[in-house]
């Protein structure tokens, strides 16, 4: 079996467990929390949508062509 192939097996079939950094909390010792990668992403992309909704929009300025022009159209060659 090739590496990878080893470690995704292992991913797959090991679940996520928590490792408290401290010993005021400890869960008790079957408690296994799980997450899944979908509803995470799915989470972080509403946020972002909502963030976007809320922020107000810039005024569009009231005159949409520059006075000097920086492009200027080409002179017809006929």
């Amino acid at each position: 079996m090739p590496v990878t192939t080893v470690v995704q097996v292992r991913l797959r079939m090991t679940p996520t467990t928590y490792h408290p950094t401290h010993s005021r909390t400890l869960p008790p010792p079957d408690q296994v929390i799980t997450t899944e990668a979908k509803n995470i992403l799915l989470r972080h992309i509403y946020q972002r949508t909502e963030e976007k909704d809320l922020r107000p929009k810039r005024a569009a300025t009231e005159n949409l062509i520059p006075e000097h022009g920086c492009k200027q159209p080409r002179a017809s060659p006929y």
